[in-house]
């Protein structure tokens, strides 16, 4: 993704938006101020018109009025007429024409004469014998608008340049702060995980910094848990591999073949142990990945109980146990169907082998307005109260097992709920008998 610097774009936008506001004013201003100098300068000539219409009986000559060396620079911008009767021009000023300005006898018209624009005042006097018109180039009218309405942009062109040098120092003083703390973060090692300070974090920043922090103590928490997992896994893989040598040497140095028969099965049966084992352990390094993958997920918890039952319904029976589903409505789950099976094995195979025989393992399925509820529960010796809490942790074993494990079984199933939004709760069975353990997980409607 290409990278951009955030001052020069704070600046850029800033400026942009500078000109766009300034030249929105001046189009405004424009509008306005044509408006008003119209108002004005139309007034301007009609007073002139009465002032010379004051001039009562006072013989007007057929004069032309000279130029005026301090007329000013808009002094031939403004001429008048003088005509008698309507037809014979008596007075006119210096470049006043010899036409009439306007065919128009009373108030104001626009006309054009000698290829120039005017804006003619009309008016007679009280015994209509004195027609007076005042002109004004439209030209003057045009220059004095541009002439006022740009008189900013020298302000402009100052201030823009002066605007982005100031912009810059203060956009760069405000993210001074995000400098340090990228300095901050690059100066660390891999396995510096120290929660960032958050002292002199702007405000909008802070959120940032406290998400950060929280994603360093779950990466933290989170090596601490591989590191132990390492350990016990090492532990553990130790004791199988251990007892697998011990066999194997027994059944080198051993001449019975009955001894070396029962040395050869041990071996097996370690193998089998160690690769359960392996196998578990990476099952938990993907349930991460495989319950963060895209896309909505919707399960029937019964019917993938039913398939479960199913496949390891045989070799319960030969353990001397039955696997039962009490269950017979729909019960939609939002949780993978891959892990689902894996949960659910789970929970089976840690019934089978630590229930045992002579009672039943009973799976039931429910749907409430909390979630759906999955309840495995067996009739074997159970779990005391004090061990109940340490349930799911990786490696543990409660004192009352059975059967052969590794105690990664309802590890895997608590990692499973977990990261599917659900819950695992671990009690004693009904009556103080047995085993059970509730598994509920978000719900979808059946479909």
């Amino acid at each position: 993704m290409r990278r951009y610097s955030l001052r020069r774009r704070l600046l850029t936008l800033l400026l942009a938006s500078v000109v766009v506001a300034w030249a929105a004013t001046t189009l405004l201003t424009y509008n306005h101020a044509h408006h008003e100098l119209d108002e004005l300068l139309d007034a301007h000539l009609a007073r002139s018109a009465r002032l010379l219409l004051a001039q009562e009986g006072d013989e007007f000559e057929e004069i032309r009025i000279g130029e005026s060396a301090d007329a000013g620079p808009y002094g031939q911008e403004v001429v008048l007429q003088v005509w008698r009767e309507g037809q014979v021009l008596a007075l006119r000023s210096a470049g006043a024409p010899e036409v009439r300005l306007s065919p128009v006898e009373t108030g104001f018209s626009d006309a054009t004469v000698a290829g120039r624009h005017w804006r003619v005042f009309s008016g007679w006097d009280v015994e209509r014998e004195v027609l007076v018109q005042v002109a004004e180039d439209h030209a003057l009218r045009e220059r004095l608008l541009a002439h006022y309405t740009l008189s900013g942009l020298p302000a402009l062109l100052f201030g823009v340049p002066l605007l982005g040098m100031l912009v810059w120092l203060v956009v760069g003083a405000a993210v001074r702060p995000l400098a340090h703390l990228g300095h901050e973060v690059s100066r660390r090692g891999p396995s510096d995980l120290r929660p960032l300070p958050d002292g002199g974090v702007p405000m909008e920043v802070n959120p940032l910094v406290e998400r950060l922090n929280a994603l360093f103590a779950r990466i933290s928490a989170s090596m601490q848990a591989e590191r132990r997992f390492t350990s016990h896994a090492a532990h553990e893989l130790r004791t199988p591999i251990a007892a697998i040598r011990a066999q194997a040497e027994v059944a080198r140095d051993s001449i019975d073949s009955t001894v070396r028969e029962v040395a050869l099965a041990h071996v097996i049966e370690g193998c089998d142990r160690a690769a359960r084992l392996v196998d578990q352990m990476l099952l938990l390094a993907r349930i991460d990945e495989r319950a963060s993958q895209d896309g909505p997920a919707n399960s029937r918890l019964d019917q993938a109980a039913a398939r479960v039952i199913a496949d390891l319904a045989p070799a319960a029976l030969d353990s001397g146990v039955a696997l039962e589903l009490a269950t017979d409505e729909a019960v939609s789950v939002a949780v993978d169907g891959a892990l689902l099976d894996v949960l659910l094995r789970n929970l089976l195979d840690n019934a089978v082998r630590h229930g045992g025989a002579p009672g039943p393992v009973t799976v039931r399925c429910t749907e409430g307005a909390d979630g759906a509820l999955l309840e495995v529960t067996d009739h074997g010796p159970g779990v005391d109260e004090a061990e109940l809490a340490q349930l799911g942790s990786r490696f543990y074993r409660a004192s009352s097992a059975r059967g052969p494990g590794s105690g990664l079984g309802l590890s895997i199933v608590q990692r499973i709920a977990e990261g599917c939004g659900g819950t695992v709760r671990y009690r004693r069975g009904d009556g103080g008998h047995g085993f059970a353990v509730e598994v509920r997980l978000p719900s979808r409607s059946a479909g």
